[in-house]
């Protein structure tokens, strides 16, 4: 993917199913893509003549950050295996690849527990001869792959409602779903849709009800493809506005409620890792954005990777808690993280100016002033400029820190794989939160593979 492609998809994010950033996760690096936007009304003259240029800059204040010389930096070589890890046939279709993921496990675990669900309700009802209740009658295997097939066409069909995919008018008829089950018969499906048994579940556990199917799915996607160097880890938001005690309101967000949570992608879109934000769960003595990540990527560590992260997850403390497991980090940074040195902090820059610092860790901080300032962490790049081969308005060569063309590479992969899944998402307003979890997981992620 070329860095047209790169910045084409991180400035769209409005197609997105689900905005990455916040108000207070916003990634700056989106606006400093965009070089032909004139910015005139921002800055002066005199900025737009200034020249790219690394600053030096003294550090008095606190010892432990010196001048950028790298010396102090680690090389990892990077040692693990990539790619898949399951030999595929030559002659292998879509759906025969999708089948990787939905498993007859899977498949098995929906029908049983289905079943159970409906058996349990109906238990403690008193059904009546008219209800479509007294209509239910246990599903297999087979059923359930027509309704999985049904509820992934209906995401690339979109009708107001279920019922009109059964509709005789002329405006809505189709020869798909009613060859395939009756509407009374996929509404019930769909009404008893399940995944764990609720008499016998640990109910101590917020997501006890897709916890089975969310560590089945994070099993089947570790064990089919293993990622290359680079990864990423970022957050989205699964629409849901019902009562959830652990339900999100992000504004900034397309879906401003949801049930949150995080992956880990490869630069490709392939996710290897989903965990859902159930509340606060951040382990002792650490913050909730060092758990996430070092969770999400616990089987890619020791290995020579790098991380790319938004400035939500990015902090000297992950940076440090990372090298001590041969993994390097790259990301944008938050100026009121702990630990940072001041003086790059509170440094005022002119258009194009480039200052940073480096610990005896080798953790480089640095701030870079395009349209506003960008405030960026690596353990792996020093204060070096690139020409991205483009011009400004004055005919000048564009120069952008390497930092922040790597970061742009990285990220790209998360921004790939959201924009992938809002394409022919089957989502559908409901009550039960984890049929949207269900769906999220089953025909968006595994989906979009």
């Amino acid at each position: 993917m070329d860095e047209r492609m790169i910045n084409n998809a991180l400035d769209d994010s409005d197609n997105f199913s689900s905005d990455s950033f916040d108000d207070n996760d916003s990634d700056p690096i989106y606006c400093v893509e965009n070089e032909n936007n004139s910015d005139s009304q921002e800055s002066s003259d005199d900025e737009d003549q200034i020249e790219n240029q690394i600053l030096p800059i003294s550090n008095n204040s606190q010892s432990n950050w010196n001048t950028v010389t790298g010396t102090n930096q680690k090389n990892f070589n990077f040692t693990g295996n990539s790619g898949p890890l399951i030999i595929l046939d030559e002659d292998i279709g879509p759906m025969d690849y999708f089948k990787l993921f939905l498993t007859d496990n899977i498949i098995e675990l929906m029908v049983i527990e289905t079943n159970r669900n409906a058996q349990q309700f109906l238990n403690t009802q008193t059904i009546t001869r008219g209800s479509r209740f007294s209509f239910w009658q246990l599903i297999n295997k087979n059923d359930m792959e027509k309704f999985m097939g049904l509820l992934m066409w209906m995401g690339l069909v979109k009708m107001t409602s279920i019922a009109d995919y059964w509709s005789k008018a002329e405006r809505y008829k189709n020869g798909v779903a009613p060859k395939i089950m009756s509407r009374n018969k996929f509404e019930l499906i769909l009404r008893f849709w399940h995944f764990e048994d609720n008499e016998t579940a640990d109910k101590t556990d917020r997501l006890y009800k897709v916890r089975k199917l969310l560590n089945m799915a994070n099993d089947l996607v570790k064990n089919i493809n293993k990622p290359g160097e680079i990864i990423a880890v970022d957050e989205s938001m699964i629409p849901f506005r019902g009562r959830l005690k652990f339900r999100q309101y992000i504004p900034n967000k397309t879906h401003k409620y949801g049930v949150k949570f995080f992956k880990v992608c490869g630069t490709n879109g392939y996710t290897y890792k989903i965990i859902i934000y159930e509340g606060k769960q951040s382990k002792p003595g650490e913050a909730l954005s060092e758990t996430i990540v070092t969770s999400l990527c616990e089987n890619y560590l020791n290995e020579g990777r790098t991380i790319v992260t938004d400035n939500f997850y990015t902090s000297v403390p992950l940076a440090e808690t990372l090298l001590r497991q041969d993994t390097h980090l790259v990301g944008t940074l938050r100026k009121n993280r702990r630990f940072l040195p001041k003086t790059v902090i509170e440094k005022k820059l002119k258009k194009g100016e480039f200052v940073g610092l480096e610990n005896n860790s080798g953790i480089v901080v640095s701030k870079f002033k395009d349209k506003r300032d960008i405030h960026l962490l690596s353990t792996r790049h020093q204060l070096n400029m690139t020409n991205t081969g483009k011009k400004n308005r004055n005919q000048e060569d564009i120069l952008k820190p390497d930092i922040i063309l790597f970061y742009n590479a990285g990220k790209a992969g998360i921004d790939l794989s959201d924009q992938l899944a809002s394409y022919c998402t089957p989502m559908r307003k409901s009550v039960r939160w984890y049929h949207k979890v269900a769906t999220e997981i089953i025909l968006n992620t595994f989906v979009c593979l």
